[in-house]
C-alpha cells in the first residue's frame, strides 16, 4: 500500500510541474529599423521572451560606458546576448525584476527595451544609478510601464 501512495504522490507532483511549464507564455518582441515593439514587456516569472525580425539586430543585457560594463538585471539573474541577425528566445525568466537590453549596432539611436518579470524589484536601484542619454529615456519608459 505504501508503494501505491508513493507512486500516486509522484504522479501528482510531476503533473503539477508539467502544468506549470505548460502555462508559461512566450512573449514576442519585433525588431524594426531602430526600435523594439513593444518597448517594455511585462511577463510572469517562468515566461520567455522571443525577438523576431532580427535581421541586422541583436539583444544584449550588457551596457558599456566610460565606467566599464554593467548589467541592469535583477540580482541573481543571468544576462543574455543573441547572435547578430538571428531570432532569439530567452530561457524561462524566473528572477523577478527589470531586465534592460539593447541592440548594440543601434544603441546610438536609442534601440533598447525592457522586460519586467513579476514585480520590478530592482527598478529603484536602476533609477538611483543616475542613467544618462538613451539609457535614461529607456528607464523613464520602464517607470511609466511599471506604474500602469
Amino acid at each position: 500500500m505504501k508503494y501505491g501512495k508513493s507512486l500516486l504522490t509522484a504522479v501528482i507532483g510531476a503533473a503539477s510541474l508539467f502544468s506549470a511549464a505548460a502555462m508559461a507564455e512566450n512573449h514576442v518582441v519585433n525588431a524594426s529599423l531602430t526600435a523594439f515593439d513593444p518597448l517594455v514587456v511585462k511577463i510572469a516569472p517562468g515566461d520567455t521572451v522571443s525577438w523576431q525580425q532580427m535581421n541586422g539586430h541583436l539583444v544584449n543585457t550588457t551596457f558599456t560606458d566610460a565606467s566599464g560594463e554593467q548589467e541592469f538585471i535583477p540580482e541573481g539573474a543571468e544576462g543574455f546576448i543573441s547572435q547578430m541577425g538571428e531570432n532569439y528566445q530567452t530561457k524561462p525568466l524566473t528572477v523577478e525584476g527589470v531586465y534592460l537590453y539593447k541592440c548594440d549596432p543601434h544603441w546610438g539611436a536609442g534601440m533598447g527595451g525592457a522586460i519586467i518579470v513579476g514585480e520590478p524589484t530592482n527598478l529603484q536601484a536602476i533609477v538611483d544609478s543616475n542613467p544618462k542619454g538613451a539609457l535614461r529615456r529607456l528607464v523613464k519608459k520602464v517607470e511609466q510601464a511599471a506604474a500602469e
